[in-house]
């Protein structure tokens, strides 16, 4: 400390005021804390992500959407911890050879169940039914193809790949 000139000494200046350390620390608090969770989040989920990127959808299919829920902090409340979906629609028709070529390259070559067209349902009943589908166990996960139809005469399709880990099982 210097001397003031009245022979007290003179107090030292703080590099940060106190206000700024505060504001700070809840900054800290405030952006490190979501940040943390999400970066879990992805690190948790990445080998089941990595089996859905394995999946590779037709060109002329468009994304609908995903769902990714698992990590360390998951609570199951809904939806399993360890589970995701993906989502397309095609108005194209959706052949047993293109559910084949996805279930080749992520799936261990499973075969497809159903010919992609014919409804399981009743003829005097209408309403979305599976039209095909395909399923197996990919390094702890049970991952499954399938294609929804509306109708037997709509040519809009839906196909979902869900993934979901073997403990999820019920």
């Amino acid at each position: 400390m210097q001397p003031r000139y009245d022979g007290s000494p003179q107090p030292k200046r703080r590099w940060f005021p106190t206000w700024v350390k505060v504001v700070l620390i809840v900054l800290a608090v405030v952006f490190g804390i979501p940040a943390t969770l999400q970066v879990t989040h992805v690190i948790a989920t990445a080998p089941m992500v990595a089996i859905a990127d394995r999946t590779h959808p037709a060109p002329e299919w468009t994304a609908e959407g995903e769902n990714v829920t698992g990590g360390p902090f998951c609570i199951r409340y809904d939806v399993d911890c360890d589970s995701m979906w993906r989502s397309y629609r095609t108005e194209q028709k959706v052949t047993p050879a293109d559910v084949q070529r996805i279930s080749d390259e992520a799936m261990n070559g499973a075969k497809v169940k159903g010919d992609c067209e014919t409804s399981p349902l009743p003829s005097n009943v209408t309403g979305t039914y599976e039209a095909c589908s395909v399923s197996a166990v990919v390094d702890g996960y049970d991952v499954e193809v399938r294609v929804l139809k509306f109708s037997e005469d709509s040519p809009d399709r839906t196909i979902q790949f869900n993934l979901s880990s073997v403990k999820n099982r019920r």
